[in-house]
């Protein structure tokens, strides 16, 4: 009884992609594919031998062979000797070191075939048409091994008859295929396999399959591969424990074309089809499935889904998919496809056009009830066993609530923003993250103290915890951050900044991350990407999954929660725009090269040429090209190939793209090292070295640059000692002359500086003299002027009044006179003494004090003095007695019917001196322009038109005594003027 032991892998989507003569191939019918053991996959065509490795194709049709007519391969792939013979087996080539070439005369296995030949039709491969008048067929393993069929059905094994089948075709070698050294023998009629192990015959269990009418077997004996087609399906034939297995490859079409040869590149997960006239044909394998709701584009865009079982998930909708499709739907009513959630019952929230509303598990999800809240809902999130509702009004912004449980009537916590929320995630027991479309906070606890953790503004796409603990922060056009030490460190955002817009982050058992995008699916270790938070300078590859790998589309859906599931079965679901992709990250593997080669060169110069390892180049080459050969049939934007010119200008990393075409160009004479590297793992690369050696011309090389610079510096050295020679004679008579004429000019500059520092001194002696008492003797003038108007226009006035008139201008000569006795002091201002005596403050203000009581009573003014006597001071007492004369004089000329009143604080380090009135005051401008012109005395410009002449003295006079003078208002008008001096060592 023959036993049904199919083993149906599901269905899988697949990249087909056809070569031919427009594409790379020198001839469209493809006899026979092989994968050598460096990686590269063979072709053999009726135009030439063909090499590919993933992206080129070279071809070898230049051969001294007497035909490219190419046929099938034989050999030994482990010991690195493939051959394949031209037609009528007039020429044998070796496949041997990834290159070909051409044998003078058979050699080993080509040598027994065509001894065998002359006997019988050696069969080695299946997919040819029966030899017509043909009987008896050998298939050789080596010297010790072969078997014979005859079409009677005797079988031989090593020349000797071990059994006589029944029920086989005449076409027999159609229905023959072996697996190692184990010969199957198909009897379609029987409806069972034969297999013949050397000379035992037993009939093991086959699939249905294997058996039907309509099936077809393709056998080659050099990759130990068969398979079967039917009905549009390729299978595997495998062995098992007394048995035969058929593993499911793909659907393929075969009426396009006749195929000819088929081989499973199992490491690359690809299959390669040869047809006759059509090229050939490579179909991705791939471990991803997408399934869709219906063939309309809208119904197949999917967002946020909940795990539902072990293999299967629900979305908002109701629906219930596994990777084969929709199973089952419950219909839950107008439902926002933006997030839905198990609560601690396991009943499912969702959100409709108006409530929230939670379907009952008990019900298996039948009935449902209504919750309610004052405001509309954008987003729940259940976060470990609390909840986090997301309130949005476009006016007041948003509000996220949290509540300790399902029932929503305790919140304990509240947090405001101007901006959407978008996510929510436990950061620590005391603290949430919570981001917005501006960036991401951090959220107290208990006390709802927020801190915005994002220097920059950050649209928030998600934030995520995964098993170490780490948070990641997924942005919308600014890549994705790992939070750490109260800090965001952006990560790299990979090849053509891939990894700018990514939704979700799924985390696999052996420590990588699958993260989601709008421009595919990105897979990365996560110890790579810590290490490169700690040093920016660890390199970080991502590997790619796109379109080419089997999704219907590169962009994945995010902004919804949960935006990806982890199954039960440890199967991953993402949703897309075009589908919901369903895997195994276990079984999806991500391929890298084993190895890669530095052989084929091109130069555009005949003098150049490669030795082994070193390549010889002219001093005027042009240019020369590197192909570095990598077998690699995965995605090329994954190989990662990288060089580095040591000793050159440029002596650095960069990245080769894939084309593996490495341009040396302007390389100056002298010896470099080009090395290559190619990563082979998620963190480790494969090194490559190139000896590169740019020829001298002879005036180049180095004996040459010595010995010119010998003979230039002998030259320089003669001539040097000629000029020393003849400058030390013109020395020795300028030196005579030099010292004469240096001490009278000595003599001469050393009298002119005393004379310009004395005129120096007397100038500006006068000229700030000259200054001051144009400034000082205003006033008594002014006031002289005024009392002998008064008396010469005065006629009819009372004897008092006269008198009154008289004892002004008295008073007036009076202090005229006193001011022009203090002249003295005017003229000695300037003149510091080294030390300087005492004199009593008080004394002072009181005859200055009597100068301007005329002026002052005729203004209504009254000067009072406060300072306390005696009040010994040792400042310099000319420039006090200016400084308060000027100071008395500004205020009694600013003040009406109002007081001066002058006092003085004094302490061990410092004398301060106020002149208080009520007159009209200063302007804030003309404080802000004295303070300007204290602070910049030297350089600042003197506005005199505008501004008093006095206070600018006063500012030069308190520069020579270390002082400062400061202006504010006094209350309710006036001004107060403080005067501040440090004292001295004298004072």
């Amino acid at each position: 009884m023959l036993l049904f032991c199919i083993q149906f892998f599901d269905g899988q989507n697949v990249v087909s992609r056809w070569y031919d003569t427009d594409s790379g191939l020198p001839q469209n019918s493809v006899k026979d594919i092989i994968r050598d053991r460096y990686g590269f996959i063979w072709l053999s065509t009726e135009n030439g031998l063909v090499r590919y490795d993933g992206s080129h194709f070279v071809t070898f049709n230049r051969l001294q062979v007497k035909n490219n007519r190419f046929t099938v391969f034989l050999g030994d792939i482990a010991k690195d000797s493939i051959y394949n013979l031209t037609a009528f087996d007039e020429n044998t080539v070796l496949i041997s070191k990834r290159n070909a070439r051409v044998l003078s005369k058979p050699l080993g296995k080509v040598r027994e075939i065509l001894n065998e030949r002359t006997k019988n039709a050696v069969i080695v491969k299946n997919d040819q048409n029966p030899f017509p008048g043909v009987s008896r067929f050998c298939i050789p393993f080596d010297q010790q091994h072969a078997y014979y069929l005859w079409k009677d059905g005797t079988i031989l094994y090593n020349n000797q008859r071990i059994a006589k089948l029944k029920g086989l075709r005449d076409h027999l070698m159609s229905d023959v295929f072996c697996l190692g050294k184990t010969l199957f023998v198909l009897s379609r009629s029987l409806k069972k396999i034969y297999q013949i192990k050397g000379a035992e015959i037993t009939l093991p269990e086959v699939p249905e399959v294997l058996l039907e009418k309509d099936s077809k077997i393709y056998w080659s004996m050099i990759n130990d591969q068969a398979f079967v087609i039917n009905k549009g399906m390729i299978y595997k034939i495998e062995t098992g424990n007394k048995r035969l297995i058929l593993r499911k490859i793909t659907e393929y079409d075969v009426s396009r074309s006749p195929l000819t040869s088929i081989y499973l590149d199992e490491p690359g997960n690809s299959l390669y089809v040869g047809t006759l006239t059509n090229g050939l044909n490579i179909i991705q394998l791939n471990r991803f499935y997408t399934v869709t709701k219906s063939d309309r584009d809208i119904d197949n865009i999917f967002y946020a889904q909940l795990p539902f079982g072990p293999d299967r998930v629900i979305t908002p909708s109701g629906e219930v998919y596994n990777e084969n499709g929709l199973l089952k739907q419950y219909h839950f009513r107008n439902a926002n496809r933006f997030f839905s959630l198990y609560d601690e019952d396991k009943n499912i929230i969702v959100q409709t056009d108006d409530h929230i509303v939670r379907y009952l598990r008990s019900t298996d999800y039948s009935r449902k009830e209504k919750l309610y809240f004052k405001k509309p809902v954008s987003f729940i999130w259940r976060l470990q066993n609390e909840y986090a509702v997301v309130f949005y009004n476009p006016q007041q912004g948003s509000q996220v609530v949290f509540y300790k449980d399902g029932r929503f009537t305790k919140p304990f916590l509240q947090f405001s923003a101007p901006h959407p929320i978008t996510s929510a995630q436990e950061y620590d027991r005391s603290h949430w993250l919570i981001g917005t479309r501006d960036g991401v906070y951090l959220v107290g606890r208990s006390s709802a103290k927020t801190e915005k953790i994002s220097s920059e503004s950050l649209n928030v796409r998600e934030i995520v915890r995964t098993s170490d603990g780490s948070i990641w922060v997924l942005t919308r056009g600014k890549g994705f951050f790992l939070y750490r030490d109260n800090r965001l460190v952006r990560m790299p955002q990979g090849e053509e900044e891939g990894l700018l817009y990514p939704n979700s982050i799924l985390e696999d058992r052996n420590g990588f991350f699958w993260i989601s995008t709008d421009n595919g699916l990105f897979k990365i270790l996560r110890k790579n990407l810590l290490r490169y938070a700690k040093d920016k300078n660890e390199p970080v590859h991502y590997y790619k999954y796109s379109k080419e790998d089997g999704f219907n589309t590169n962009e994945f859906n995010g902004g919804c929660s949960p935006g990806a599931t982890v199954l039960q079965n440890g199967k991953f679901v993402f949703p897309s725009i075009k589908g919901m992709v369903f895997f195994d990250p276990r079984e999806v593997k991500s391929i890298y090269p084993h190895n890669f080669f530095l052989e084929r060169m091109v130069f555009s110069d005949p003098k150049s040429y490669r030795s082994g390892n070193t390549v010889y180049l002219e001093n005027n080459f042009y240019k020369a090209e590197l192909s570095i050969d990598v077998p690699y049939y995965d995605n090329r934007s994954n190989l990662i190939i990288e060089t580095r010119l040591k000793n050159s200008n440029t002596d650095r990393w960069e990245k080769l793209n894939s084309e593996g075409i490495y341009t040396i160009t302007n390389l100056g004479p002298g010896s470099y090292d080009l090395i290559v590297r190619v990563l082979v793992s998620p963190d480790r690369y494969l090194y490559k070295t190139l000896h590169i050696h740019v020829k001298y011309l002879f005036y180049q090389t180095l004996a040459f640059k010595l010995g010119v610079l010998l003979v230039m510096m002998i030259l320089t050295i003669i001539m040097i000692q000629w000029r020393i020679r003849k400058q030390e004679l013109k020395k020795k008579e300028l030196e005579n002359i030099i010292q004469e004429r240096t001490r009278k000019l000595k003599d001469t500059v050393s009298k002119l500086e005393e004379t310009r520092e004395l005129l120096r001194k007397e100038s500006i002696q006068q000229k700030k003299l000259l200054e001051t008492i144009s400034h000082d003797i205003v006033t008594p003038i002014k006031f002289l002027s005024i009392s002998a108007k008064k008396i010469y226009e005065m006629e009819e006035c009372g004897r008092d009044e006269q008198k009154m008139y008289f004892e002004n201008f008295y008073k007036s000569t009076v202090e005229f006179y006193n001011f022009v006795k203090t002249l003295k002091q005017y003229a000695e201002i300037y003149n510091i003494p080294d030390e300087a005596g005492s004199y009593d403050l008080y004394e002072m203000v009181e005859l200055k004090k009597g100068l301007f009581e005329t002026a002052a009573r005729e203004q209504g003014t009254v000067i009072v003095n406060k300072i306390n006597r005696p009040a010994f001071s040792r400042v310099n007492q000319n420039v006090m007695a200016v400084i308060i004369h000027n100071l008395i004089d500004n205020a009694v000329k600013n003040t009406v019917d109002g007081v001066v009143e002058i006092q003085v604080a004094e302490d061990d380090v410092r004398l301060q001196l106020e002149i208080i009135d009520t007159g009209k005051g200063m302007t804030a401008e003309q404080i802000k322009y004295y303070q300007k012109v204290q602070d910049n005395i030297e350089n600042e410009k003197l506005m005199l038109q505008k501004y008093s002449l006095g206070l600018h003295l006063i500012l030069q006079l308190l520069q020579m005594v270390n002082g400062r003078i400061t202006f504010k208002n006094n209350s309710p008008r006036g001004t107060i003027v403080s005067v501040t001096i440090k004292k001295t060592k004298y004072e």
